[in-house]
């Protein structure tokens, strides 16, 4: 029922609601829509930017490779352009080893220049020249023996022949010229390092042009990582160089080393989408005249992680301009809204009977007009009313005073007197006490005065209710209860005496033998609050709602049914205190009621007793 209420009353029925969840509509789909090609756009450019650099990178190894397998070459072309140092190589190609070192030394003897010409000194000069050297060779293909030199400058001889080795078998395969290193010539020389690749150089006779031998140089694949150096930061994925048959000579992520990779088949320079360990972008560049590939590998993760601080970037901005698109747009129609609901509310209040209110709207635009329009309508209504209405009124109070006046107030208080004494002359203390209580009422009652003390008024409320206990003796009791700073305080006349009145017709079970009514005057953030409890029988929830209903009513209700003397209460408290004051009930069946009501304080030197302890008196 309160949703349904809620949305009527503010989605339904509210005409600036409904043009705020529009426009907001509207703002928020088309940032939606905005924001989400901005995203896909950068992001199209980011990963593009990524496979460019992946691509540079490649290249970057490809060149590096090339660079290599040029020193390599240019080894071979420098031993030709020495006819010294080429006839120095063909001799130990040709011939054996033992053979190579007599005919160096007859040559040194007889030509000390041809030292200079040194095919064992040459090549380890090479081997040291270079640090990504890590084994150069030279093989004979004639006496089947393979020289090996480390960077070191250590040199290894291994001396071979088909019958007992495969490796002379494998030296006459037609090989590219870049390979994984041969497993047979890794184990004859104790290589146990997977990250090498080797570079193939054939040596022939410069005479006969037959070929004679090979130069082989194993390289560090570490030495390939240099390439990529000005790629490392934005680097995605890995590179890694292939041979033919998808050996892997270099792999930057270190995990495919000494073995076939296993997604060799999928790779192809059409394909750039491949499904490998997860989805990937491929990107392949081939030198098939030195036999090898060399391929980049992108995860679509990394690329997905690579946009994701631009994916929250964009939803940062999104956010924050939806909240402006929407906040803005609300202060302004809040502004409009609240100034037509209180011209609503005022329009309300002036169909109830309340012509006091009035609208502070001084803008010059059309709400403002006809807020100050209705401002003057009000304005010549209460004139209107103050000429003829109020003119009745004041017409009927002066019948009514002079009707009153007829009654002399001391002629009535000096016979009560008179019978008063006449009761306690013939024993009758409690017809005595009762007459005492009901003259000091009717003095208070026909009192001049709109104001009393607090003291005074809870005097008056107890007198009353001693008239009550006297009268049904030991089952009826009461207690009066107040802070002592607020005996002097100000309060309206008789503003205790409907309520007490209220108990005694409505609430008070003559049947029960514990019927009681408390009175607690206290002082709660510059509230002055009275508090009136009773034990009686309570109100039905049903008649309790109509009675608060009726309590916020700005007039009474016509058939006055229970509820004129609180609402009277309530009513004097707001027009002299104004909005601060006010009157609560609260009430359940057969456990009693509690009404409330409170006021500010307002301070009166003068009425303020002396310091003493002084309070109004319990009744028992």
């Amino acid at each position: 029922m309160k949703a349904h209420s809620f949305y009527r009353t503010f989605i339904k029925n509210n005409l600036f609601t409904k043009l705020l969840a529009t426009f907001s509509a509207i703002s928020v789909l088309t940032i939606v829509a905005l924001a989400y090609l901005l995203y896909a756009f950068i992001a199209e450019s980011v990963r593009s930017d990524i496979l460019d650099n992946q691509r540079r990178a490649i290249e970057a190894v490809n060149s590096r490779l090339a660079a290599k397998h040029e020193s390599a070459q240019r080894m071979i072309s420098d031993v030709y352009s020495d006819q010294a140092l080429s006839q120095n190589v063909s001799y130990l190609l040709s011939n054996s080893y033992a053979d190579y070192i007599r005919y160096r030394i007859d040559r040194y003897s007889d030509e000390p220049l041809a030292a200079y010409a040194n095919a064992l000194t040459y090549f380890q000069h090479r081997a040291a020249s270079d640090s990504d050297i890590h084994r150069l060779m030279i093989y004979s293909s004639v006496e089947q023996y393979l020289y090996a030199w480390k960077t070191s400058g250590s040199s290894h001889l291994l001396e071979m022949n088909s019958s007992r080795s495969f490796i002379p078998d494998v030296m006459a395969l037609d090989v590219p010229a870049f390979s994984a290193p041969n497993p047979w010539v890794s184990k004859g020389l104790a290589l146990d390092d997977d990250r090498l690749y080797a570079v193939r150089v054939g040596v022939n006779n410069p005479g006969s042009l037959q070929k004679i031998g090979q130069l082989f140089v194993y390289y560090n694949s570490d030495g390939l990582l240099d390439a990529l150096k000005g790629f490392k930061d934005a680097l995605k994925g890995y590179i890694l160089v292939l041979t033919p048959d998808g050996q892997v000579l270099f792999d930057s992520s270190g995990r495919y080393y000494g073995a076939r990779y296993p997604y060799e088949a999928k790779i192809s320079s059409i394909n750039t989408s491949v499904q490998l360990e997860e989805p990937s972008r491929v990107a392949v560049l081939t030198n098939s005249s030195a036999g090898y590939s060399v391929v980049s590998v992108v995860p679509d993760s990394q690329l997905q992680d690579a946009t994701a601080k631009l994916r929250r970037i964009v939803l940062f901005i999104s956010i924050i301009g939806i909240l402006i698109a929407i906040l803005v747009p609300a202060l302004a129609v809040s502004n409009v809204a609240r100034r037509t609901g209180s011209l609503v509310r005022l329009m309300r209040r002036v169909e109830s009977g309340d012509f006091a209110g009035r609208i502070s709207d001084e803008r010059g635009d059309e709400l403002g007009q006809i807020s100050q329009g209705f401002n003057r309508m009000l304005d010549q209504l209460n004139r209107h009313i103050e000429q003829d209405y109020k003119a009745e009124i004041r017409q009927r109070n002066t019948e009514l005073s002079a009707l009153q006046a007829r009654i002399n107030p001391h002629f009535l208080s000096n016979t009560l007197e008179v019978i008063r004494m006449r009761a306690v002359s013939q024993g009758a203390d409690d017809v005595g006490e009762m007459i005492y209580s009901l003259s000091v009422l009717f003095r208070s009652m026909v009192g001049s005065q709109s104001t009393v003390t607090l003291r005074e008024e809870l005097e008056i409320g107890r007198r009353y209710l001693e008239l009550f206990r006297i009268r049904y003796k030991n089952r009826f009791a009461y207690t009066i209860t107040m802070d002592e700073q607020l005996g002097g305080r100000p309060v309206i006349k008789l503003s205790l005496q409907p309520i007490i009145e209220n108990y005694i017709v409505h609430g008070l079970d003559t049947e029960r033998e514990n019927n009681r009514f408390d009175i607690v005057a206290s002082l709660d953030r510059g509230l002055i609050r009275i508090t009136l409890h009773d034990n009686g029988r309570g109100i039905p929830p049903e008649q309790l709602d109509r009675l608060q209903l009726r309590l916020q009513l700005p007039s009474p209700p016509e058939d006055g049914a229970g509820s004129f003397g609180l609402h009277s209460v309530g009513e004097r408290l707001r027009l002299v205190y104004g909005q601060g004051a006010g009157l609560s009930i609260e009430s359940s069946p057969g456990q009693g009621t509690t009404v409330e009501l409170w006021f500010p304080d307002e301070r009166d030197e003068r009425n303020e007793p002396s310091k003493s302890n002084h309070a109004p008196k319990e009744g028992l």
